[in-house]
């Protein structure tokens, strides 16, 4: 796009004394067996999903975190991280799940509302998809629209889409079913691309690309990885994790500007049987030109591909 627009384990009770030392004992070993209390913090409960309140729109299922996270990946975010934290005025934000896992690994903006630009094709297309497969009329032309806002990017694909397929009602309906709680519709009907967004809810919502049923999956894979270096309009697409050696399936995202602040994003399934959903969203000061920022995305991207992709 150009320039428009837990799992909550209960506090363990602890046990009476008891006179008896071999029951004593059982109450003790069976008290560190169970661990630690995981639970939330009251900062969450106080800023939950955006749609908790609204009528109709049922709280989503929260997976539990995973026992045995992937301390490459932890290292790989981390090494993000740090090196985006050294450019200028730069904030990338970074976020990798793990398919096999299922953990989603987040930088320190990984939560940090951002607009999506053109990542919201993907939330459209994804949405789409999902109804078809439940049973959705979805015309050849519908489908070509979906396959042209996501491999050439084209915005007057998107504007159609968008129009015939209630796109604020899909941002809405994806939250809802991915338990997305940093993303929302723009608040200007129409401003696709100011629909809101984080890192962590992208890379949620490309870990599910995989799982949707054969003809949906094809279709939303192949768009993306059919994307030609150059988007519909003429602008230079590939970068960040584009700039993989091997084949990827990648989304990206760019438009300015919002306080200043130009935003480009890159957004992909890398590694083998895809088996990393990575988001790579940036917002940078308006001073450096779209060659500087997806140059800083692109060195982002670096440490992933060379381990993962």
């Amino acid at each position: 796009m150009d320039d428009s627009g837990r799992w909550h384990t209960p506090a363990r009770v602890r046990p009476r004394s008891v006179v008896l030392g071999c029951l004593f004992l059982v109450v003790v070993l069976f008290g560190a067996a169970c661990g630690s209390t995981v639970g939330s913090s009251t900062a969450d409960a106080d800023s939950g999903p955006w749609w908790v309140s609204r009528a109709g729109y049922p709280k989503p299922q929260a997976h539990p975190p995973r026992a045995h996270p992937n301390p490459v990946v932890r290292d790989l975010v981390r090494e993000v991280d740090s090196e985006a934290g050294e450019l200028s005025g730069s904030t990338v934000a970074v976020a990798v799940l793990d398919r096999e896992s299922g953990e989603v690994v987040g930088g320190e903006h990984a939560d940090d509302r951002i607009g999506t630009a053109s990542l919201s094709k993907l939330f459209v297309a994804v949405d789409v998809a999902r109804r078809r497969s439940e049973g959705m009329p979805v015309s050849g032309a519908d489908v070509d629209l979906i396959r042209r806002s996501l491999a050439v990017s084209d915005d007057a694909a998107m504007n159609a889409l968008w129009d015939r397929f209630d796109g604020a009602g899909a941002i809405s309906r994806l939250a809802v079913r991915y338990g997305l709680t940093r993303t929302r519709p723009p608040a200007v009907a129409g401003n696709w691309g100011d629909t809101e967004t984080s890192a962590r809810d992208v890379a949620t919502v490309l870990g599910q690309v995989p799982t949707l049923p054969e003809a949906e999956r094809s279709l939303i894979l192949g768009s993306l990885d059919a994307a030609p270096r150059t988007a519909a309009e003429g602008f230079d697409q590939g970068f960040g994790l584009k700039e993989s050696k091997r084949p990827v399936a990648v989304k990206a995202g760019w438009m300015c500007c919002e306080h200043g602040r130009r935003a480009v994003h890159s957004a992909g399934l890398i590694g083998p049987d895809r088996r990393y959903a990575v988001a790579l969203l940036s917002t940078q000061p308006s001073s450096k030109s779209y060659s500087e920022a997806s140059e800083v995305v692109t060195e982002a991207a670096e440490p992933l591909l060379e381990d993962l992709g």
